[in-house]
């Protein structure tokens, strides 16, 4: 049976070793409650129940307070807890519970990060940050097709030519900028071209 070697307690945090190799660091009141004492002889099962109890109270506030600066897609927020070394059950305890409460939304943070970021990317570059974030791949793609129809990206990439390129002399090497500038933006290749063609007839931008 595995046994409890070490209890540091210090600001309601205790940190708990186990067979004498840290074990986790658990909510001092919790670790209490479940009778976690060194010398104490636990089975693995009651250990895995205890720290996800434990952990779960400093997983949320930490999770709370990463939400507190700015809005996370759920994958990222997990990636985050998982960083920090929480058990896979308090992840998903935590991230289930803030689910249930409306702090994660993964629909509604695509839909609000493709508007935010459709004023200077396009659909390509827009659909690649939100799967970096950890947004389903489904969900992502819904949310920038709903945010861009056809003309929208014209128009979208037409203005971020016109910031970046405000001349009127039309040539092939301004051309070739300005398709570089849109692609790295990520706009399609149709819309890229489309637009660079305008610069190279010396028509935009005027």
């Amino acid at each position: 049976m595995p046994v409890v070697t070490g209890f540091v307690e210090r600001r309601g945090r205790a940190k708990v070793s186990v067979d004498g190799e840290f074990w986790a660091e658990l909510d001092t009141a919790v670790a209490f409650e479940l009778g976690l004492r060194e010398g104490g002889e636990f089975s693995a099962e009651e250990l895995m129940e205890a720290r996800v109890a434990g952990e779960r109270p400093l997983a949320m506030m930490r999770a709370l307070n990463v939400l507190g600066y700015r809005a996370r897609a759920e994958g990222e927020l997990r990636e985050k807890l998982e960083r920090v070394g929480y058990a896979d059950g308090t992840v998903e305890a935590v991230v289930g519970r803030l689910r249930e409460l409306g702090y994660l939304d993964d629909e509604e943070f695509a839909r609000n990060a493709a508007r935010e970021k459709a004023r200077r990317y396009g659909p390509r570059r827009i659909l690649i940050d939100l799967k970096r974030s950890g947004v389903d791949e489904e969900v992502a793609r819904e949310a920038v097709e709903d945010e861009f129809s056809v003309g929208d990206e014209i128009e979208a990439a037409s203005r971020a030519a016109e910031r970046r390129y405000n001349t009127g002399e039309g040539s092939d090497a301004l051309a070739r900028r300005v398709y570089g500038f849109l692609a790295r933006r990520g706009y399609s290749a149709s819309v890229c071209a489309e637009i660079a063609k305008g610069y190279r007839e010396g028509g935009a931008g005027e």
